[in-house]
């Protein structure tokens, strides 16, 4: 009677654990930072940049050019704060010379900074194809993408959308997939029957073949880079991959002057055509 007392409370309580994480899911994925219009406006001309709105008035992020940019990137940042936090992006586009001068367009996600609504997968795969449909409609050309950690998988989403206008892409610590991360960090849990946003990046990128750039931290504990190397197995085009020692997730070295970055500007010089001035 003890024994299967005990048992019982295990397995009542394995499925409340198991109910808590179902329930809670994108509590766990996304951690947005939320902010007024206006304050993101004093915000964004504070930093030098540009507010990027739509036709309508909806916030997509902000933006910010070098004199004579050529090449365009766009900025897909992580599952935390908001596009306001991401200004080292723009400071390092800046600093490749090889490759540059740069226009920086870093997103905004649904539910983030000032933007309404709710952040899912499908939200923000909506919003990135929605940036790059008005970047095309701005200017037609190719743009480079850089997915940073979650953002990975939404840059991910693009590629597999909208192929013709994406001139190459960078992984920051990137995931094979949402799916494969959870389970690295709930082994417990049967994860792959309860997550709703899975950001399957290895099998959107499938057809990809353009050039590619990773990332990744030997040191990351949040997406060990064991999980992006499926990505760079599977990759039929040009690609480089800084693997860099004793990185942790947010410890990357991202300064421009690097010898590794300064393989990266060398490597997007080379296989980015340039677009038309600004």
């Amino acid at each position: 009677m003890r024994l299967s007392s005990l048992v019982g409370t295990v397995v009542l309580g394995y499925i409340g654990v198991t109910l808590f994480y179902a329930l809670l899911q994108r509590s766990f994925i996304y951690y947005p930072q939320t902010q007024r219009m206006d304050s993101a406006l004093t915000d964004v001309a504070r930093l030098g940049g540009s507010a990027w709105l739509d036709k309508d008035g909806t916030w997509l992020g902000w933006y910010k050019s070098e004199p004579g940019a050529t090449r365009r990137v766009l900025v897909m940042h992580g599952n935390a704060g908001q596009a306001l936090d991401r200004q080292y992006w723009i400071n390092l586009f800046f600093g490749l010379d090889q490759s540059g001068p740069w226009e920086v367009y870093i997103m905004e996600y649904p539910g983030y900074g000032p933007r309404a609504g709710r952040p899912t997968e499908q939200t923000l795969r909506n919003a990135a194809l929605q940036a790059m449909d008005q970047l095309q409609a701005q200017r037609a050309g190719a743009v480079l993408l850089l997915g940073e950690s979650l953002g990975s998988g939404v840059a991910a989403h693009v590629v597999a959308a909208r192929p013709e206008a994406v001139a190459g892409l960078i992984l920051v610590t990137p995931f094979s997939s949402l799916g494969a991360t959870a389970r690295h960090h709930l082994p417990f849990l049967p994860v792959s029957l309860l997550l709703r946003d899975r950001f399957d990046t290895l099998e959107l990128l499938t057809d990809f073949k353009g050039p590619m750039v990773m990332v990744t931290g030997r040191a990351d504990r949040t997406v060990p880079e064991r999980l992006a190397l499926p990505l760079k197995s599977a990759h039929q085009g040009p690609l480089l991959h800084w693997s860099q020692p004793g990185a942790e997730h947010n410890t990357l070295d991202l300064n421009p002057r690097s010898a590794g970055w300064r393989e990266i500007d060398v490597f997007l010089a080379r296989y980015l055509e340039p677009g038309p001035a600004v």
